[in-house]
């Protein structure tokens, strides 16, 4: 036992250490040697992926720093109290990757999402963002703090990972067209577990005409011209979140400062964000190329897709705008829920990464996408209320600070999530049948999709898409 906990606690700190920016290339560059990619091919890949990842945190970091004490402002403004406070999903990983329970996951999760993929149970190669299991790592922590079971724990975390491979798979190839990452999917466990209310969305607001919206960045340009422009649609937004957040200092020479500086650096993140993800993009052109010769020489060849960070799709016009758009949204919402106890705060500016499924799903239909975000979000809010108190125990016990004595700390981005929350509170039931249930509805569904699999890809495919508008 001692020998497993040296070499987890080894596996967490080069996760903490290179992060997702090392880490993800390093085995991008592995894959692409597997495949048959020339070394220097399989070098530049990997770099140019290095860039990517990098440049797309650097962007959002920076923005994060201009934006966060703006909405803190509105929050101020408000003077409304809720105890539980939104410290980011940084801060959430590091806690979750300092747990025991978490550490004896990752190597769990390793073998898991190899063998399902060698096996051919899933065509979804998980292990190319490990990085993002301690989404899985923070429910199995919570479980483990509340029940003291370490199989009911690990057995959780599992079963949340088969529905996530499930329903990454469902939607691999949308999110692949959509982002325009050729054979690239997302798998980050924080956003997929939304697939099915936004596959239920996107056809329920079809029968409701949201269908003949034609609300994207691509339909608005087009209309408006230059004001269409993402540029100009992130300077007014910018400008929007910059006024809400100094209304009662607006004779002040300084809150027009800020004001300002809110407006540009979301024009700025508009504009930037296309560009690195252009640089992201370029780094799978030589896998792509391998597949399909591989493919065409042997007649016939698998359909696989890679999973890569979901700072991938941050910056695609219709995600940015719905995005950005539900960061005042989600928080007045807050404000307001009945049964809520959490303040969105750090993580308001990782909405774009957040409404991922939704825009994809929707054919980035930014009508479709906010309405459906806002529903889910704010039911996630409800939902993990009552976990706050829980999770700050377990962060303490990580060695996390509290940044003031009476109150909770959560994460908005990863555990306000109704659905992979509602796996969790299947196992805390600790009732058999309850946890049976769920798992055979696991099985259930993995063989309706398998059996009806193109039909579910086509239809995804060509619902509520606008061929005559481009989607970038």
């Amino acid at each position: 036992m001692f020998v497993l906990d040296n070499f987890f606690k080894g596996m967490s700190d080069v996760f903490s250490t290179f992060g997702a920016g090392v880490f993800v290339p390093v085995i991008l560059f592995v894959i692409a040697i597997g495949m048959g990619v020339k070394g220097k091919k399989a070098f530049n890949s990997a770099l140019l992926c290095a860039v990517g990842l990098t440049g797309f945190n650097l962007v959002i970091s920076s923005y994060g720093n201009i934006i966060t004490p703006v909405v803190n402002s509105m929050v101020k403004n408000s003077h409304v109290n809720l105890p539980a406070l939104d410290t980011g999903w940084q801060s959430t990983s590091v806690i979750a990757y300092s747990t025991s329970v978490g550490l004896i996951f990752i190597g769990i999760a390793i073998v898991i999402q190899l063998v399902l993929f060698f096996s051919k149970w899933t065509d979804i190669f998980m292990a190319s963002d490990l990085w993002n299991n301690y989404s899985f790592m923070v429910w199995g922590s919570m479980l483990y703090a509340l029940t003291k079971n370490m199989w009911l724990a690990l057995t959780c975390m599992v079963v949340q990972l088969l529905y996530i491979l499930l329903f990454s798979e469902v939607v691999a190839k949308r999110w692949s067209n959509h982002y325009q990452y050729p054979n690239c999917c997302m798998t980050a466990p924080h956003h997929m577990e939304a697939v099915p209310f936004a596959l239920f969305m996107n056809w329920f607001l079809g029968k409701l005409g949201f269908n003949k919206i034609k609300l994207n960045a691509a339909s608005i340009q087009r209309r408006f011209g230059l004001l269409g422009e993402p540029m100009f649609i992130g300077l007014v937004i910018g400008a929007l979140i910059g006024v809400l957040g100094n209304l009662s200092a607006l004779n002040q020479l300084a809150s027009w400062g800020v004001i300002t500086s809110s407006a540009v650096s979301t024009a700025a993140v508009m504009a930037v964000f296309p560009k690195v993800g252009g640089i992201f993009a370029s780094a799978f052109t030589s896998l792509t190329d391998a597949y399909k010769s591989k493919a065409a020489k042997s007649g016939q060849g698998r359909v696989w897709y890679l999973s890569v960070n979901d700072a991938a799709g941050y910056g695609e016009p219709n995600t940015l705008v719905t995005g950005i758009l539900l960061m005042p949204i989600m928080l007045l919402l807050a404000f307001v829920l009945p049964g809520n106890t959490i303040l969105p705060m750090l993580d308001l500016v990782a909405l774009p990464y957040m409404v991922e499924v939704f825009v994809c799903v929707s054919h980035g239909n930014i009508a479709k996408s906010l309405l459906s975000g806002a529903i889910w979000f704010s039911l996630g809010l409800i939902v993990a209320s009552q976990l706050a108190p829980t999770f700050t125990q377990v962060a303490i016990a990580a060695g996390f600070e509290l940044p003031q004595a009476g109150v909770y700390i959560m994460s908005f981005g990863i555990m306000c999530h109704p659905l992979i929350a509602g796996l969790f509170y299947a196992f805390l039931s600790r009732n058999p049948v309850i946890i049976g249930g769920v798992i055979i509805l696991y099985f259930v569904l993995y063989y309706l999709f398998r059996k009806n699999k193109d039909r579910v890809v086509d239809w995804l495919e060509n619902y509520g898409a606008i061929p005559e508008v481009s989607q970038t």
